[in-house]
Order: structure tokens, then sequence, then C-alpha cells
């Protein structure tokens, strides 16, 4: 049988997914995960691209999200590719060819008239070789070490006094899967988000957080205090990466110091479940002045870079509608995915 490439539904393109090498199974990189997070934006439309050399026993998984290339009534033609909230990145399984992959994955993005691709690698995949277009390191994330005797041995004396804090308060932590307790983080999660001022980006619905629960591995944990929430944060758990996907505290859960607390409980769990990396992420932006960054590098000084990549698909299509925009081969768009 020669090699070829196949869109799969989501429960069949998750299947393969959990017959892909353990390093390779990082939650946020799953079909399930792609899937739900498509929810948060009805613009959007999750595909699953799988490739797959039975001769050379390699498999390459590609899931991405399409949507309307440029912004809404721009009178630009076209769809463009982009990864789900977080990282994407093909997920591989063999040794190749990854460039023939690539070929038919660009083969289908023309017939369907997918112009352009925006990619945000996952660190702790590797998937950047596999993919064909140009990349480049964009910031560095950090990583809690779960091999350690003591993964809170790696945190800084700030963060150390913070989870004290918390814990001599009496702040109680606990998991949960119960669907009115995500209920209730989505509330929380979105009054986290109005205090800080953010973007309307980061106001997810309530379809999606239901979605985010049934994803295989996603865990919600929460720190309270007489019943009140202080601190919650959605992780994944994969079989050696665990995750820090969203995270939210009250005012008074960051003067108690609940969001160094939260990680802490994770990393114990994490580690008792046998992931080896507790990823957390990096900063809003490059720059290591970054307070969220900041936030991070107090748990680990481990840090592990992040890149971006870019792939025009159609060529002629991408520039003759890049030129409706004002944009030239010579002179192109800041966003690749015009938007």
């Amino acid at each position: 049988m020669s090699a070829q490439l196949a869109l799969l539904p989501t429960a069949l393109a998750q299947a393969r997914y959990e017959r892909l090498p353990a390093a390779q199974r990082i939650v946020s990189l799953s079909p399930a995960f792609a899937a739900a997070d498509a929810l948060r934006d009805p613009t959007l439309r999750c595909v699953h691209a799988l490739w797959e050399d039975p001769a050379a026993g390699s498999a390459w998984l590609h899931s991405v999200h399409l949507r309307p290339l440029g912004a809404v009534a721009s009178g630009v033609e076209g769809q463009g590719a982009l990864s789900p909230y977080g990282y994407g990145g093909p997920l591989t399984e063999g040794e190749g060819p990854w460039d023939a992959a690539w070929s038919a994955w660009q083969g289908w993005c023309r017939s369907q008239g997918v112009l352009a691709e925006f990619c945000r690698f996952h660190p702790q995949a590797q998937g950047h070789p596999a993919f064909g277009g140009t990349v480049q390191e964009n910031r560095a994330t950090v990583s809690i070490d779960l091999t350690l005797d003591d993964p809170e041995a790696g945190f800084n004396s700030l963060t150390r006094r913070k989870v004290a804090r918390a814990r001599k308060a009496g702040v109680a932590s606990r998991w949960s899967q119960d669907p009115a307790d995500w209920a209730r983080y989505a509330g929380f999660y979105r009054e986290a988000m109005q205090a800080i001022a953010a973007t309307d980006f980061y106001f997810f619905p309530d379809a999606y957080f239901e979605a985010l629960r049934q994803v295989p591995g996603a865990r919600l944990l929460v720190c309270e205090l007489g019943g009140r929430w202080l601190s919650g944060g959605v992780y994944l758990l994969g079989p050696q990466v665990m995750e820090y996907h969203l995270g939210a505290s009250s005012a008074q859960g960051k003067k108690l110091g609940t969001a160094c607390l939260l990680q802490a409980e994770a990393a114990t769990t994490g580690r008792a479940a046998g992931a080896r990396d507790l990823y957390l992420g990096g900063g809003t932006d490059a720059s290591p002045d970054n307070p969220l960054l900041f936030y991070k590098l107090g748990f680990s000084r481990r840090t592990l870079p992040f890149r971006v990549g870019e792939a025009i698909h159609d060529d002629n299509r991408y520039w003759a509608q890049a030129a409706r925009r004002g944009h030239a081969p010579g002179h192109p768009p800041p966003r690749l995915l015009l938007d």
C-alpha cells in the first residue's frame, strides 16, 4: 500500500493519536483538544490530516483550524490554516520522509483554497522538522522537571514564600471533573480576564469549557478557602508531559499567593502520575521582562525555545489576495494570515 494523505473525523484521528509514541502524546496537540478548541470561535473549522507510509512505518498527524483569510468583510478570498490556541505542529511516528507528507498536505490545501498557514510549535514535541515552511525561534518558555525528588526545590525564594503563605492560611486544593465545577470555572475565568482588562479573545464561551472538560487528560484544579474560590487552573495530563493551559485568580487569591500553590499542587500530582515535566509556557510576548514569564520562572529556571512556522501553500493565489491589502512579496504583510 502506497503512502497517502487522508482527512479523518475527530474520533478516528484521536484513536490514531493514541497509538503514537508516548513522547508525542501531548494533550494540547491531540485531535480531541483541537476539536474542543474550535468551539471558542464560530469562524474556525477543525481538520485532522493523517499521512501514513506503511512501508516505512511512518505517520504524520496534523490538526489545524481553518478560517477565512484576512478580517471579516475584507474582500480577501481563500482560507488560512492555524494552530489551535496554545500550540500545534505535526505529530510523527517513524523517520519520514516528511517532505512527502508535507507535499501531500500542501496539495490538499491548494485543492481546498487554503492559501497559507501559521503554526506555533510545542516546545516539548519538536514538531518543526516535519513542517515544510519557514521556522524561527520566538521566545523562551518554562518547564518544571518532575523527575526531581522534590519539584518544589527548584522554586525561587519568593515563590516558596507565597506557597507557604497560602498553606498557612488554610487554603485547600482539589481536583474536579464535576460539570458544575467546570461551569463555575468558566465564569471565574472570565471574571479574572475582566479584572485585568483582557481582550475579547480571552472571553471563551461556556461551550468551550464544557468541551474542554471532556478532552482526555483535561483536569481542573481549584484552590479555595471556606468554599470561596481563590485560584483555578486547567491542566492537560499526558503520559510524559503535564501542561498548564488556563489559569485564573481572584484579588484575594493573588494576595494569599494561591496562584503559586496551584502550580505546587499540580507538580505533585503530575509527578505521582508519572509525568516527567510540568510545562508552564512563556510570557505574553517575547520580552525577557514579561511579567507572566517572571511568574513562571519562579518555579523553574529550565527554559525551552518556542518556535513559530509560516508556509504559503499557493503562491499565486496568496500574493494576489495579499495585493488587495497593499502587500507584495518584497513588502510582505506583518501577519501571514492577513488578519
